[in-house]
């Protein structure tokens, strides 16, 4: 029982870890550098619905992983796995961002350039070297970093009832 636990723990990790690689090499396929003014009331609807997709993908990780010992694994890899979707989803935003408005992002020309900035957002790391310059570059960060603070309270959250439960039992 125990080795076919730890194998099926090993399919989901690299079910993920496959997940991710695919999802990064959609990204850069993105023909986001067409975003043109007419695109800019349709990308921020975009922008909303996309944050409320992911919103609910990470509760369903966050909750599969209080779920108990049955679904640690797969949901941990689960909760990465949403957790760098969303570092993706405002890398796009970024990036659309800078190639509608030169200059908003200083630093900021390519795609690598965009994942970097939201990397070192949610990471909290803000070397300085790409950083927001135009107020709706700023409100785009902004929102980042709140959802990352929701990200990382309902983690700990999480986190919190399974050690009482774990303590208790």
């Amino acid at each position: 029982m125990v080795g076919g636990v730890r194998r099926a723990v090993l399919v989901d990790v690299l079910a993920t870890v496959g997940a991710v690689a695919a999802c990064t090499g959609v990204y850069y396929a993105l023909p986001l550098d067409v975003l043109g003014v007419q695109g800019a009331l349709g990308a921020v609807a975009g922008f909303g619905a996309g944050l409320l997709v992911l919103s609910a993908l990470i509760v369903v990780q966050v909750r599969r992983f209080g779920g108990g010992p049955r679904h640690h694994g797969s949901s941990i890899a689960g909760v990465v796995a949403a957790l760098y979707l969303a570092v993706l989803f405002f890398a796009a935003v970024y990036f659309a961002i800078a190639q509608h408005a030169p200059g908003a992002i200083d630093s900021l020309r390519t795609r690598t350039d965009a994942l970097y900035f939201s990397l070192s957002i949610t990471s909290t790391v803000g070397f300085g070297d790409v950083h927001a310059v135009s107020q709706l570059a700023r409100a785009v960060a902004i929102v980042q970093m709140a959802f990352n603070i929701g990200f990382l309270g309902a983690a700990v959250a999480v986190l919190r009832t399974r050690a009482s439960r774990r303590d208790r039992g």
